[in-house]
């Protein structure tokens, strides 16, 4: 059978031939995301992205409760699954992210991970990160240096609402 010939059969594909992230099945999405192979892992949280991206709800809500449940996973896989959450712009989503930042000390090897969750946090809306982003930059646990990077989140949060980063 042709890829043509799939049109109107395939409830995922539209009548132009796209990929309709709104109507493909979740389940087997579900299985790669929790995969132990990291091509099949990054496969399965890039389409749950793309779901949560077309308004899939629930793919946003397995990729919170995989980023809690990922507490022995490597802090690269961890970083794959805060990508993803960029797309679950939510105070749920925040304040998770946020807890990241409290729970992980910063070291040179948590440093790119951190990064990532403030980059993710830095593109969610406003109104769902600054008091956050105060909070922590006025909170003396952390390093000068991180508190600065709070700050300038602070002070570019005038140009966040629409900036995907």
């Amino acid at each position: 059978m042709k890829p043509e010939d799939l049109i109107g059969k395939v409830p995922w594909l539209t009548k132009d031939g796209c990929f309709d992230p709104t109507k493909f099945p979740i389940d087997s999405v579900l299985a790669q995301a929790i995969d132990a192979d990291p091509e099949r892992f990054r496969s399965g949280v890039g389409l749950l992205r793309t779901m949560s991206g077309h308004g899939r709800r629930e793919a946003g809500v397995f990729l919170l409760g995989l980023l809690l449940a990922s507490e022995g996973d490597g802090l690269e896989r961890k970083a794959i699954i805060v990508e993803a959450l960029s797309s679950v712009r939510t105070k749920a989503c925040a304040d998770l992210l946020f807890g990241e930042l409290r729970r992980v000390k910063s070291s040179n090897t948590t440093r790119r991970y951190l990064a990532t969750v403030i980059k993710v946090l830095a593109s969610m809306p406003r109104e769902l990160i600054l008091d956050g982003f105060a909070e922590l930059a006025a909170d003396k646990s952390f390093s000068q240096k991180m508190r600065d990077k709070f700050r300038a989140v602070i002070a570019n949060a005038d140009r966040l609402d629409d900036e995907w980063f």
